[in-house]
């Protein structure tokens, strides 16, 4: 008897939206007699779907009939789209720019975004994550078998945004950078003192913008957006797209070093079939590292007053600094707003009114009482009326996902599914057949029978 000939046996159900076979198709084959051939059986499922099925149908026979299994396997979301495409398992679908800027825009330089939003101080180039800005014209080096859909880069359909919020935080940014500005001696600015923007990423971007007078921005954006991303990441990519000019600019003289955060980045997360994980854990320098670039004050800014703590993975990197003898101060973003006894200048610009810090000018210079990082100012500050408990912050050891029980450094632990998405593998030769998504996802409208 031939193998073609032998009985055909089902060595697995696969039931599950998204997921290689299909429920008919199992049952035909169950329903099938005993000693039938593996021809018959074939015939058997034909026959149960009907004729308004049997193109459906001949396209999964062709694939049922290989030697490879499949299983649902977890990969890392970021690998995934850097083989398949920035959209993987959603190629029909897009992303939307809440906010979009109607400020003329030059759509090429958005392919020089990596180049032009990197540090300038090549020091700072190792903490420097570049994952976001390459993502625009990124090349796909595959194509999943079971879901061919040609994917359209994310950099002819990117829009700036300028939204509020990153009005308000870029104020924010400009406010604090006054600061450093205003304490600048004769060797230049400060560079002992390194800022944590931790917002959300269109307004990290927007702080770090403001700022970027006294400070270098380095950004830390290990990710790549998608059309169903928990974290929405094409949104921090359309705020750096609006201040690429800004950034590209020449900026004379050192800098302060200012690392740049996206606080969604451990947003919460709930459902394969609907939402893709592209969340990621932030990467700072380890503490030698600030102590030898001769850091000695860590200023981490989180988005209002009512925050008190770091986020869960940041928790090890500020209590090392701590351990280092580096100070590690608290600051909300909203600490800084316009002062409403100030007049408007007859020349004013667009970027008026100016932010201080507390809300008034006469209690700007209070932040270097809360932060007493330096001399006292000159002259006497007022003391600001609004609540500032991030000045008697100090970083503490806390059980996280992200925290590590050692104390000899090194890479903190993540939980073991996240940042990773499911993926239909087939077995006999490893190939990626496509991202198990529900059913509205690509991989599901796929030609070639992969629908369920």
């Amino acid at each position: 008897m031939s193998k073609l000939d032998e009985p055909f046996e089902r060595a697995e159900v696969l039931d599950k939206p998204g997921i290689v076979g299909a429920r008919w198709w199992h049952q035909g084959l169950a329903d099938a007699p005993k000693d039938a051939s593996r021809r018959s059986a074939i015939m058997i499922a034909l026959g149960a779907v009907g004729l308004a099925g049997v193109a459906a149908a001949i396209a999964v026979a062709a694939d049922g009939c290989s030697d490879d299994d499949t299983e649902v396997q977890r990969k890392r979301a970021l690998d995934m789209q850097r083989s398949f495409g920035w959209s993987f398992g959603a190629a029909q679908e897009s992303v939307t720019f809440d906010g979009e800027s109607k400020k003329p825009f030059d759509q090429g330089a958005i392919a020089r975004m990596s180049t032009d939003l990197r540090p300038v101080d090549e020091s700072l180039r190792a903490y420097y994550v570049p994952s976001l800005f390459e993502s625009p014209y990124a090349t796909p080096t595959s194509v999943p078998q079971g879901d061919p859909a040609p994917v359209t880069p994310l950099g002819t359909v990117l829009r700036p945004i300028f939204t509020p919020a990153m009005d308000r935080a870029y104020r924010s940014g400009k406010a604090l950078a006054s600061l450093l500005l205003a304490a600048r001696t004769t060797s230049g600015l400060r560079r002992d003192i390194a800022v944590i923007v931790d917002l959300d990423g269109p307004e990290s971007v927007a702080f770090a913008a403001g700022a970027a007078e006294a400070f270098e921005p380095v950004f830390t954006f290990d990710n790549w957006p998608h059309p169903r991303g928990v974290v929405k990441a094409h949104l921090t990519l359309a705020a750096a797209a609006y201040y690429q000019p800004l950034f590209a600019r020449a900026h004379p003289g050192p800098r302060a070093t200012m690392f740049v955060l996206d606080r969604q980045r451990l947003s919460a997360y709930s459902d394969d079939a609907t939402q893709f994980d592209n969340r990621y854990v932030a990467r700072l320098p380890a503490a030698d590292a600030l102590w030898d670039r001769g850091i000695r004050h860590v200023l981490y800014v989180v988005p209002m007053e009512m925050v008190t703590t770091e986020s869960d993975d940041l928790n090890d990197d500020l209590v090392a600094y701590r351990m280092r003898q580096i100070d590690v101060g608290l600051m909300a973003a909203d600490v800084f707003s316009a002062d409403p006894a100030e007049a408007r200048p007859a020349n004013a610009t667009e970027e008026w009114p100016p932010c201080y810090y507390g809300g008034r000018a006469a209690s700007h210079g209070w932040f270097w009482v809360d932060y007493p990082w330096g001399p006292p100012p000159r002259p006497a500050p007022v003391e600001p009326a609004v609540r500032r408990p991030g000045k008697r912050y100090m970083p503490a050891s806390r059980a996280t996902p992200f925290t590590s029980s050692s104390t000899l450094g090194g890479s903190p632990p993540v939980p073991e599914t996240f940042g990773t998405v499911p993926v239909v593998v087939a077995l006999g030769t490893g190939a990626i057949l496509g991202a198990a998504l529900s059913r509205s996802g690509s991989w599901n409208r796929a030609s070639g029978g992969y629908g369920g």
